[in-house]
């Protein structure tokens, strides 16, 4: 929901992984309409597939936005001996990746392949952040013509990136019409949560806004019986996105939530009301 912020994210097609989420279409809030890019690869994608993507999206979305510091969320579930994921990254794309993007900072995130992948693949990233060389580091069973992608595979990933290249023109139109019709805009969502085998049901609400962010509002229900309202108030909000955060948090009554919560980050405030 942020304008200010850019999220990038390359990952397995969501119709073929769970939480099946992460769709190019999921393109941000009405009022950072463009600044959320999921690009989806197809299984088996691997090293040639995720630096195309890189040359031909993520780096050209770079330049535009000049962002003042990047982040590598190096997320390792990518890797060909990932036993959860079904891609064929290895610790040289890794780490050619790392060289190309130059972020200021990478921080080594998640991946199951603890022995086969993480080792090597984290020894890349670092090497290449700190421009040494890193031509020799490789998996043991590392063999590049069993991890090359299909034609298939690659025909793919540039239909992908040339539609993510079309959406993105048509950005500016789409929040235009955000802008001009709605007060607010709402979606509804579920969300399970595997490891604790609870179900929860999300109503958002942002306030469309020309100023700022907008002002958000999160009623949240879990099948576990926990209710509750979240309000945040974002950074750099205008007035009327404040007035309304804090009406939203007096008028949520503890009778009918467990919780209500808000969040305000111009005055790097947070407020609680219990039942």
């Amino acid at each position: 929901h942020d304008p200010d912020t850019l999220f990038i994210s390359l990952h397995q097609d969501g119709r073929t992984l769970y939480p099946r989420s992460g769709f190019a279409s999921e393109m941000g809030g009405p009022n950072a309409l463009g600044t959320t890019v999921n690009i989806p690869l197809p299984p088996m994608t691997s090293e040639e597939g995720f630096l195309h993507v890189l040359d031909r999206v993520v780096l050209p979305i770079l330049e535009e936005f000049k962002p003042e510091l990047i982040i590598n969320s190096a997320g390792q579930d990518n890797h060909y001996s990932d036993p959860i994921t079904a891609m064929n990254f290895c610790a040289q794309g890794y780490a050619k990746l790392t060289e190309k993007l130059q972020p200021h900072i990478a921080v080594l995130e998640g991946g199951y392949s603890i022995e086969g992948a993480l080792p090597y693949v984290n020894v890349g990233i670092l090497l290449a952040l700190a421009g040494i060389d890193y031509s020799w580091v490789q998996e043991p069973n590392y063999d590049p013509e069993e991890i090359r992608q299909s034609d298939e595979v690659t025909s793919a990933i540039a239909s992908t990136c040339e539609h993510l290249l079309e959406q993105r023109q048509q950005c500016s139109l789409k929040r235009e019409k955000y802008l001009a019709g709605n007060e607010f805009v709402r979606r509804s969502k579920t969300v399970f949560y595997d490891t604790d085998n609870i179900i929860e049901e999300q109503k958002e609400t942002v306030r469309v806004c020309r100023e700022c962010a907008g002002v958000i509002k999160i009623d949240s229900y879990a099948d576990t019986g926990n209710h509750l309202l979240g309000i945040c108030v974002p950074r750099k909000a205008c007035s009327d996105c404040q007035k309304l955060g804090s009406k939203w948090f007096d008028e949520g009554s503890v009778k009918r939530y467990d919780l209500v919560c808000l969040q305000d980050r111009v005055s790097d405030e947070y407020q609680v009301k219990r039942k």
